[in-house]
C-alpha cells in the first residue's frame, strides 16, 4: 500500500487557469467535417471535454491523495494509477503506443516554426512571442493571436497582408492553429491564455501517440503540487477527472461494455458526479467510501513502472485461465459466468486487496451475485431499448410513408404544372401570331386611309371644278337671254346645256356620297385598331 496524506486537514491548494472554454467551443463549430476528422485523428474524440465542468474540489482532493514516491493515488486502502490504455479508451484512440515515443525538444520553439505551421509573417509573430528570462525555453504565444486570425469561418481579407502567401493554404493553417491552441490550453496548460511553443513538436509528430506525454505531464505536475502543497495543475484536468470518475461505482454501474467501447467520453460527461463540494468534503467522502464503492482492477506494482521505461507483465490467472468473460452482442453479456462457482469450490486465489481462501470465496460470491443482478438489470434495460427501438422504427416507417405520399402528390402536381406550362406556351404563341396579324392589318388600314384621304382631296377638287362650271353655266345662261326682249336666244341649246350640267352635278354628288361612306368605314376601322 502506498503512503500518502489521508488527513483532510492537510489538503493541496490548486490554482486553476481560465481555460477559455467558450472561445474554443465556438472555434470548433466554425470548422468543417473534414477538419473535425483530421483533428480527432490526433487527439481522439475530445469535443465533450469542452462541455465538462471541472470540479475543483475533487481535483484538490486527488492531488492531496497523490503519492509522489510511488506515483499513484493512495486513498485509504485503495491505490489507483492511470494507465495509457485507460486514457486511450477515454479518448477512443486505437492504440496508446507508437514505435517511436514523442520527445519534446527545444529547437522548434522559434518564430520560424510558427511561420511554417501558421503561415503568418515574421513581423506579426515576433512581437507576439513572449520569452521569459530572454530564452526560448519557455517561449509562448497568446490564444488571442490565434483566434484573431483563425477563429473564423472564412479567410479574413482585411488581414491578408499579415500572411506570407495570402489566402493560399489558409484552411490548413486554421486546422494547425486549432491543434496548437487545444494542446496548449487543454492538454498542456502553462499559464492563463498562453500557449507553450513546446506543444508544437508533440502535435505535429505524425504516427506517434500523444498519450504518453499527457500521462507523463500529469504525473510530473501532480508530484510537484503534492510536494509543494500548492501549485497550478499543468495537465489535462478534464481527462484526469473523467478517468477517476470511471473508477467510482456510482458512475461504473451506469455503464455497459458498449458505452466503454463506443461512447465513453460522452457517457461520462452526461453523468453527474455523486455531489459537488469543496476539497475537504470530497476527501471525507473518498476516505469513507467502502471497497464496494470502487470500480477497481488489481495492479501489480510493476504496472506503475511503465512511465519510467519499466516492463509490465500481466498477472498470472492460476486456475482461472480457463474462465472467459466475453461480451457477446444480443446474448448474455458474459459467457460461462457460472463456471466461477466451480473454480471457487476447488481453489482459492488472490484478487486485489482481498486475500485468503474462505474470505476470498465469500467476497467473490457476493461479487458474483452483484454481477448477476447487474446482468438482469442490463437485460431489462436491453429489452426496454429494443421496445424503444421498435417504436422508433415504426415512427420512422410512418414518417417515410407520409413522405412517400407527399412526394407522389408533389410529382402529380409537377406533371399538372408542366401541362399548364405547355398550354400557356401555346396560348402565348397564338397571341404573338394574332398580334403580328393585327400589326399587318393596321399597316394596311393606314395605307387605305391615306388613299381615301387622297381620293377625298381629289373629290373636293372635282367638286370645286363642277361648282366653277355651274357658275360659268349660269353666266352662259344669262348670256343666252336677250336683254332687250328678255327671251332666251336659243332655248333648245340652253336646255341641252342645262341637262348636261345637271347630269354632271348628279354624278358628282353620287361620287361624293360614295366617298363619304368609304371615309366613314375607314375611320371606324381605324378606331377599332387603335382600341
Amino acid at each position: 500500500m502506498a503512503s500518502s496524506s489521508n488527513d483532510p486537514d492537510s489538503l493541496v491548494t490548486l490554482r486553476f487557469h481560465d481555460f477559455r472554454v467558450e472561445r474554443m467551443r465556438h472555434w470548433w463549430t466554425l470548422l468543417g467535417e473534414d477538419d473535425h476528422a483530421d483533428i480527432v485523428g490526433i487527439f481522439g474524440k475530445f469535443p465533450p471535454f469542452m462541455r465538462l465542468q471541472v470540479d475543483r474540489g475533487l481535483l484538490e482532493a486527488l492531488a492531496s491523495f497523490w503519492d509522489p514516491t510511488h506515483c499513484c493515488f493512495s486513498i485509504g486502502e485503495v491505490d489507483l494509477i492511470p494507465t495509457m490504455e485507460e486514457y486511450a479508451e477515454l479518448l477512443q484512440l486505437d492504440s496508446p503506443f507508437s514505435e517511436t515515443p514523442v520527445i519534446p525538444i527545444q529547437g522548434p520553439r522559434s518564430n520560424r516554426c510558427l511561420e511554417k505551421y501558421l503561415g503568418l509573417t515574421t513581423a506579426v509573430l515576433r512581437p507576439e512571442i513572449a520569452r521569459p528570462e530572454e530564452t526560448w525555453r519557455k517561449a509562448n504565444i497568446s490564444l488571442d493571436l490565434l483566434t484573431k486570425y483563425f477563429s473564423r469561418s472564412a479567410f479574413p481579407a482585411k488581414l491578408a497582408r499579415d500572411f506570407i502567401v495570402g489566402k493560399k493554404g489558409w484552411k490548413k493553417f486554421r486546422i494547425n492553429a486549432f491543434k496548437i491552441a487545444f494542446a496548449g490550453i487543454f492538454l498542456f496548460p502553462t499559464s492563463a491564455g498562453r500557449i507553450d511553443l513546446g506543444v508544437i513538436p508533440i502535435v505535429f509528430s505524425e504516427g506517434r501517440s500523444i498519450i504518453p506525454a499527457i500521462l507523463c505531464e500529469t504525473v510530473r505536475s501532480l508530484s510537484y503540487c503534492r510536494r509543494q502543497g500548492e501549485g497550478v495543475p499543468m495537465f489535462c484536468t478534464q481527462l484526469l477527472q473523467l478517468w477517476f470518475c470511471s473508477h467510482l461505482q456510482h458512475f461504473h454501474r451506469l455503464q455497459t461494455p458498449y458505452h466503454f467501447e463506443r461512447h465513453t467520453v460522452s457517457q461520462t460527461v452526461q453523468i453527474a458526479l455523486p455531489f459537488t463540494g469543496d476539497s475537504r468534503a470530497w476527501a471525507l467522502y473518498l476516505l469513507d467510501l467502502p471497497l464496494s464503492g470502487w470500480a477497481w482492477k488489481a495492479y501489480y506494482p510493476s504496472l506503475a513502472l511503465r512511465q519510467f521505461s519499466g516492463v509490465q507483465y500481466p498477472p498470472r490467472l492460476g486456475d482461472l485461465d480457463a474462465v472467459t468473460f466475453d461480451y457477446i452482442p444480443s446474448e448474455d453479456m458474459w459467457r460461462l459466468l457460472f463456471r466461477i462457482r466451480g473454480h471457487l469450490g476447488r481453489s482459492s486465489f488472490r484478487d486485489g486487496p482481498h486475500r485468503g481462501g474462505l474470505r476470498g470465496v465469500t467476497v467473490l460470491e457476493r461479487e458474483l451475485e452483484e454481477a448477476q443482478t447487474e446482468l438482469l438489470s442490463l437485460r431489462l434495460a436491453r429489452a426496454s431499448e429494443r421496445e424503444a427501438s421498435a417504436a422508433r422504427v415504426e415512427s420512422l416507417r410512418s414518417t417515410l410513408h407520409h413522405n412517400s405520399v407527399a412526394v407522389a402528390n408533389l410529382r402529380r402536381d409537377l406533371v399538372a404544372q408542366r401541362g399548364n406550362v405547355s398550354t400557356l406556351r401555346t396560348m402565348n404563341e397564338f397571341i404573338r401570331e394574332q398580334l403580328e396579324i393585327s400589326e399587318d392589318a393596321k399597316e394596311q388600314l393606314e395605307e387605305t386611309l391615306a388613299e381615301a384621304r387622297e381620293q377625298l382631296e381629289t373629290e373636293q377638287a372635282e367638286r370645286t371644278r363642277v361648282q366653277d362650271e355651274l357658275d360659268s353655266l349660269r353666266s352662259y345662261t344669262q348670256a343666252l337671254v336677250d336683254p332687250a326682249t328678255g327671251r332666251p336666244q336659243d332655248i333648245v341649246a340652253l336646255r341641252r346645256a342645262l341637262d348636261a350640267s345637271e347630269e354632271a352635278l348628279t354624278s358628282a354628288r353620287t361620287s361624293m356620297g360614295v366617298m363619304r361612306v368609304q371615309i366613314s368605314v375607314l375611320q371606324g376601322d381605324n378606331g377599332v385598331l387603335q382600341d
